[in-house]
C-alpha cells in the first residue's frame, strides 16, 4: 500500500539558495518600506479593498505592520520546510524508484523553493497600495489584480512540476 521510496539526500543547489535569498529580498524590503512610510501615513489606513480595488475597509495604522511580519513568518516556516523536509517523506505523482528518485526529488525541491518566493511576494503589493492610499495616492496599482496573479502563479506552479515529473524518462 505504501511504497518504500529511496533515501537519498538532495539538499538545496547554488540556485535554489540564490531564489531563497531573493525571497528574503522581498521580505526586507516590504518591512523597509513599510518603515520609511510608517510615520508619514494617517493614524487611519486603509485595511480591506474591494474586487474593484476600491478601499471599503479602515484600521489603525499599526495594521500595515501584519503584511510583513506575515509574510517573514511564512515565508521563515516555508524556509524550514525546503532546507529540512526528507524528500522521500513527500508524495510524487508517478511512482518514486531508485533511478528517478534524484531527479523527482531535486524538481521537488525546486518547485517549493519557487512556491515559497511567490510566497513572499503575495503581500508586497498589498502593503505598497496601502501606503499609496494613506497617502491619498492614487498608484494605478490594484493589489487585488496583483496578488491574484501572484495567487494563480501559485496555484499553476505545481501542475507544471507534476506534468514535469509524469514526462521523466521511462527508462
Amino acid at each position: 500500500m505504501f511504497d518504500i521510496k529511496p533515501k537519498i539526500g538532495i539538499e538545496p543547489n547554488e540556485t535554489d539558495c540564490k531564489i531563497i535569498r531573493i525571497g528574503w529580498l522581498f521580505v526586507i524590503i516590504n518591512f523597509l518600506i513599510v518603515g520609511i512610510f510608517y510615520f508619514g501615513i494617517p493614524d487611519e489606513i486603509p485595511t480591506h479593498f474591494n474586487l474593484k480595488g476600491d478601499v471599503d475597509g479602515f484600521g489603525a495604522k499599526n495594521t500595515i505592520w501584519a503584511l510583513p511580519i506575515l509574510t517573514a513568518i511564512m515565508y521563515y516556516g516555508m524556509t524550514l520546510v525546503v532546507t529540512k523536509i526528507k524528500p522521500w517523506q513527500m508524495n510524487y505523482p508517478i511512482k518514486v524508484t531508485e533511478k528517478n528518485a534524484p531527479r523527482l526529488y531535486r524538481m521537488n525541491l525546486r518547485m517549493l523553493v519557487i512556491l515559497n518566493l511567490a510566497l513572499s511576494m503575495v503581500l508586497f503589493p498589498i502593503s505598497l497600495e496601502i501606503i499609496f492610499a494613506g497617502h491619498y495616492i492614487n498608484s494605478g496599482l490594484s493589489p487585488i489584480i496583483a496578488t491574484t496573479i501572484i495567487v494563480i502563479f501559485i496555484t499553476l506552479l505545481p501542475f507544471y512540476y507534476i506534468f514535469k515529473m509524469y514526462n521523466l524518462p521511462k527508462s
